[in-house]
């Protein structure tokens, strides 16, 4: 049996988020904020700069000739654009690894928490007062309480999914009858341990069950999650097993042509993100 000793202690060991990245996050929300200040931020950092100037001269972001050096790609991409970049670059190291019982293939999980940014930020227009950068952030690392719970569910993951079918339940509820705790909750903790807000937490914790917290941050990313499913990019079977969806498309007063709109355009950017991204 699993215990919330050892999920904590295996939170305890998982390397800290990137205090470049945090600070960026912090940085980017102050009134005089400055690109200076973000470059003087990230310069010193090589792996952050090469994945920028990697993303900017990409086919998501086109311009009109090759960007070679850091402020001219910061001047360009602007602030918004810049954190998520950021963000997807500190990210991306936690995902690097096959997640067993959370992955049919290796990268599985990180293609689809990048969908899930993505097409979140494209679905902020119908609740504009939501931070873009913090929100890209929360979507992208909503599903980090897999990383942990993988090492738990490779045996177990067949019983989750014989028993959502059994008995028609959601994710979560068979993941906590299955193996003792969900991987919202631990998403939650691990984000806590890494000093993120708790708008952030939140949408870890309540992305699968958006009714119980009002929050659009939350509601956003469940729509991204189910919208993700739809275009094909699934974490595992888990998806088969999502619900509230059509409550929330009615909250926001979203058309089936809107969201066609929003799965065409989001399609061909998280193609491109991937594929720049890649190690």
């Amino acid at each position: 049996m699993i215990k919330m000793s050892d999920i904590i202690a295996d939170i305890e060991f998982l390397p800290p988020f990137s205090k470049v990245a945090q600070k960026a996050l912090t940085v980017i929300r102050q009134e005089d904020f400055s690109m200076n200040d973000m470059t003087e931020l990230i310069r010193y950092d090589p792996a952050l700069t090469a994945n920028i100037l990697k993303v900017v001269n990409s086919a998501a972001f086109v311009t009109t000739r090759e960007i070679n050096d850091l402020k001219t790609a910061m001047s360009l991409l602007g602030a918004t654009q810049m954190t998520s970049i950021i963000m997807m670059s500190a990210a991306k190291k936690y995902f690097d690894k096959h997640l067993d019982g959370y992955e049919f293939y290796q990268g599985e999980l990180w293609e689809h928490s990048l969908s899930v940014a993505v097409i979140a930020v494209e679905l902020r227009r119908y609740a504009p007062e939501v931070d873009e950068s913090v929100l890209f952030t929360a979507a992208l690392l909503h599903d980090i309480g897999k990383i942990v719970l993988s090492q738990y569910v490779s045996a177990e993951f067949e019983q989750i999914v014989q028993l959502i079918s059994d008995k028609d339940i959601d994710f979560t509820t068979a993941e906590r009858k299955i193996i003792g705790f969900t991987h919202p909750a631990v998403g939650s903790a691990i984000l806590k341990k890494w000093n993120f807000g708790r708008t952030i937490t939140d949408v870890a914790k309540y992305h699968q069950s958006p009714e119980h917290v009002d929050n659009p941050y939350v509601d956003l990313t469940a729509l991204a999650d189910f919208i993700s499913f739809l275009i094909g990019k699934v974490s595992q079977k888990d998806a088969l097993a999502y619900s509230g969806y059509a409550r929330l498309l009615m909250k926001y007063n979203i058309k089936s042509r809107e969201l066609e709109e929003t799965i065409t355009v989001a399609t061909d950017r998280i193609r491109d993100l991937v594929e720049n991204l890649k190690a």
